[in-house]
């Protein structure tokens, strides 16, 4: 003869006060048939022995449910429950909330189950998952060419901005393809080596963070970035001794490293040129090393803005090879003191979208026909004394004649 005996079936819904397995419910109860119980002494006795086994085994099913829990303990969205948020993640979040400046409490909306609300945060509709993590220390100031006195002042006042840190608990966001932490102050800590572990990244903004020390080249696991910006605070904080693992990010569009020390990165070149979906390149102030001729086959066919200002490397055969360029329409070469007005007139030529020049702090003097007379260039900074450049198009006249007014006071 056979007995019945209780299946206890756990729902496990976490809340927002509560441990992850101290909210545990009984959906259903039900009877199943089970094998006779083994013992000793009469039919009653085994009735007995049955029903106190029963009550055993319902208890320790109870016990278990509350103990440790069933099913998904991370997911949070349950249907009838206003959530959309994982709960390990809406936990990594709080965790990195603690330890970022917040003087003006722009965390306040960081409150409550669904973390995909918050501001800064993005997830993805169908998995909950957090995809999106803007942490960017909102400032209103706008950067200027080198930099404003309002950005020295915050990196260089310790009144003006507070202390952050880089919670580990990052790592945990493993769904990440936006991560935004600039014009933060990270008080010179190192660039933290486990952003390298968030794969799926697309968007990264480490830049104006007070971040020192070597770049790590684990960044070149990010094999999905589009975009890349590590512009240091200052110069000679932030450096890079080889550039071979940006060749393992194939499809980066935008790279932005000015102020980055590059003085060690000898194939920077060879690694830059081989990166062809590049569209635009910051590279300001980096003391770029020289590269001798032969330089390779030009490959940057995406390129749209190249920007180069402040590194006295830039040799005539780097212009004659930037000729290639045909789809440039910003180049940009302050402050780069080798180049000559004949090495400029050879470069541009091939240029066909130009739409702005930047050749102020070089002492040029001469004509750039090749570009002006064509109407190509709306926007051309820096020459100065000489023959006045020839111009045929009006529009490019007003803007050139702007412009070179309000450079010539630096020159």
């Amino acid at each position: 003869m056979s007995w019945g005996f209780p299946v206890v079936m756990c729902l496990y819904i976490p809340t927002e006060t509560s441990s992850p397995t101290s909210h545990l419910h009984i959906s259903s109860l039900s009877s199943v048939p089970s094998m006779a119980v083994a013992g000793s002494g009469s039919f009653q006795d085994g009735r007995i022995a049955s029903k106190r086994l029963m009550m055993l085994v319902a208890l320790l099913l109870v016990s278990c449910c509350l103990g440790h829990g069933f099913g998904d303990e991370d997911h949070v969205e349950v249907e009838g429950i206003g959530s959309s948020c994982m709960e390990s993640e809406r936990r990594a979040l709080l965790a990195i909330k603690s330890d970022m400046y917040d003087p003006d409490n722009w965390f306040s909306s960081w409150t409550g189950k669904d973390c995909c609300g918050w501001r800064g945060v993005a997830c993805d509709h169908t998995t909950g998952h957090v995809t999106k993590l803007d942490l960017r220390y909102p400032y209103t100031y706008t950067t200027t060419y080198l930099y404003t006195t309002d950005l020295w002042d915050v990196f260089n006042d310790g009144d003006t901005i507070g202390v952050s840190k880089v919670n580990p608990s990052l790592q945990e966001l493993k769904h990440l393809k936006y991560l935004d932490l600039s014009m933060n102050n990270f008080s010179h800590a190192p660039v933290p080596t486990m952003i390298a572990s968030l794969v799926h990244l697309e968007y990264l903004n480490l830049s104006n963070a007070m971040f020192d020390g070597l770049i790590p080249p684990q960044l070149g696991n990010l094999s999905n970035l589009h975009y890349l910006d590590l512009q240091g605070w200052h110069y000679d904080d932030l450096h890079v001794d080889n550039l071979d693992w940006l060749s393992r990010i194939p499809s980066l569009k935008y790279l932005e490293m000015s102020y980055v020390k590059l003085s060690k990165a000898t194939n920077w070149f060879y690694i830059i040129n081989s990166i062809s979906t590049l569209e635009v390149l910051h590279l300001i102030y980096v003391d770029l090393p020289y590269v001798p001729s032969p330089l390779p086959t030009f490959n940057l066919t995406a390129i749209t803005t190249l920007d180069l200002s402040g590194n006295s490397n830039v040799t005539s055969a780097m212009l004659r090879w930037l000729s290639n360029a045909t789809s440039l329409e910003n180049l940009l070469l302050s402050g780069c003191g080798s180049l000559t007005i004949e090495s400029v007139q050879v470069a541009l030529g091939g240029l066909l979208n130009l739409k702005k020049l930047d050749l102020s702090a070089n002492s040029l003097k001469g004509e750039i026909r090749e570009i002006l007379n064509n109407g190509m260039c709306a926007d051309v900074i820096g020459i100065s004394g000489g023959d006045v450049p020839i111009i045929q198009d009006m529009q490019s006249f007003v803007l050139g004649v702007i412009k070179f007014a309000a450079v010539l006071v630096f020159l």
